[in-house]
């Protein structure tokens, strides 16, 4: 199908009309970043499970403090009595009733358990920590996720820009034709084939805004808003610096949060094990209470009784033979452990895989990037010196097209090399641990 010129003048038009009006709704990177963490699914199940073991983080869930326990019970009964004493005398009793009330106050207080409290407690503590670094790690992840797909936008930003510049050098290079065919200077040919060029960029064009639409709504989702609320993002991609290979691996050791989680789980480990030998000891609890008895009887040796006071007592009590329930438990806390460790030293070994890999990768795509800078300007110049030529008849259309769409080209790679060193920035940051978002 051929396309008018007033026709693609107006996709053009219509195209930047609809940039700036977006340009209002300007997303930014930190906005994003800050209404990732703020309404994101998994990072507030995440907070709610860091708030459980905050929560769990007690004296008494450790074993620590005593137990009180509060009884009372009143009670009628009613009975038919006869009863004969040693004297000859009896006593006999239709419906007698017998009423009793009991009341107490009760506390049992662990003094020693095998020092399994104290393991309790420090458990505890390391899960608390353990679920914040793990907080941390569901945002850092979101916050690398955000990034990857904000930089995405803005990569189909630039090929929506690439391509419409494409257009608009080859519309001019259309209109020169027919100008030249109108005056007997050109022919039909040169007029078809940029029709042909103007018309594959159209389409490159709507398949580009239709995929930019697309990752909108993926960014949303990941955001926590309406998939089909609109804005815009920015079109540069800014480079940072990074430290040297050797000083990333060591920030990685220290703060990579999958090697601290398995850090944690570690000392957690150990506590277990500390937690599963205090059953070799014996536990000694200590007693005390205040107790109130009363009791009234129509038939008996006593009209009524009454007693209350204090109990105070201490027992202690010693598993003489679980089963081997305890060295199995301990043995199974070790291996445990031990697994851990392994896991930890091989998570080590992938990290600082990963790193060199994605490190290399992003010194060779700077490489390349500064290549094609040094390109897309000796392009540039090829595209204006080719269009001058055309102009004054001493090169044909083709040759001009050629130069537009070699400069085209270029401008994508460039384009993509630079998206790609800026994943692999954002990749080794995360690796790293380098925080990509505020702490609060």
């Amino acid at each position: 199908m051929k396309l008018k010129p007033r026709f693609l003048t107006a996709i053009i038009f219509f195209s930047s009309c609809l940039s700036f009006l977006n340009a209002q709704d300007l997303l930014n990177l930190e906005d994003a970043i800050r209404l990732g963490l703020e309404n994101n699914y998994q990072v507030r199940i995440a907070r709610n499970s860091e708030a459980i073991s905050d929560n769990n983080n007690t004296l008494g869930n450790a074993g620590f403090l005593p137990r009180v326990t509060a009884t009372s019970s009143l009670s009628y009964t009613s009975n038919n009595t006869k009863q004969e004493f040693f004297s000859g005398d009896s006593r006999e009793g239709q419906g007698a009733g017998t009423t009793s009330a009991r009341s107490g106050l009760a506390l049992t207080w662990t003094a020693f358990d095998g020092f399994a409290m104290f393991a309790a407690k420090d458990r505890l503590e390391l899960e608390a920590s353990r679920s914040r670094i793990f907080t941390q790690q569901g945002m850092q992840d979101l916050v690398t996720q955000v990034q990857r797909s904000y930089f995405g936008l803005v990569r189909i930003r630039q090929q929506i820009s690439i391509i419409e510049q494409s257009i608009q050098l080859n519309q001019s290079i259309k209109d020169l034709a027919e100008a030249k065919l109108q005056i007997g200077t050109g022919t039909s040919l040169d007029v078809l084939q940029t029709s042909t060029r103007l018309n594959a960029d159209s389409s490159a064009l709507v398949n580009l805004q239709d995929q930019l639409a697309q990752s909108k709504i993926g960014l949303n989702r990941l955001l926590g808003r309406d998939a089909g609320t609109t804005y815009q993002v920015t079109v540069e991609v800014p480079q940072s610096l990074l430290p040297t290979l050797e000083e990333l691996n060591q920030l990685a050791l220290q703060q990579n949060y999958g090697l601290r989680l398995l850090q944690f789980d570690e000392q957690i480990a150990l506590t277990q094990i500390r937690e599963a030998r205090s059953a070799l000891f014996p536990t000694i609890d200590i007693n005390a209470g205040y107790n109130f008895n009363y009791s009234k009887a129509e038939v008996g040796f006593l009209l009524s009784n009454r007693s209350f006071g204090p109990t105070i007592g201490i027992s202690a009590s010693y598993d003489l033979f679980p089963g081997r329930n305890i060295k199995k438990d301990i043995a199974n806390a070790e291996l445990f452990k031990e697994n851990i460790i392994l896991n930890k030293q091989s998570a080590r070994d992938d990290v600082k895989a990963q790193m060199a890999t994605l490190f290399q990768q992003y010194l060779a795509l700077g490489n390349l990037r500064n290549l094609e800078t040094r390109n897309l300007s000796t392009a540039q110049r090829n595209t204006a010196l080719a269009e001058e030529l055309y102009r004054s008849g001493r090169a044909t259309s083709f040759e001009v097209r050629e130069a537009i769409l070699a400069e085209t080209l270029v401008r994508d790679r460039l384009s993509d090399v630079q998206f790609r060193q800026k994943l692999a920035e954002v990749e080794l940051k995360s690796l790293a641990g380098i925080p990509l978002f505020n702490v609060n």
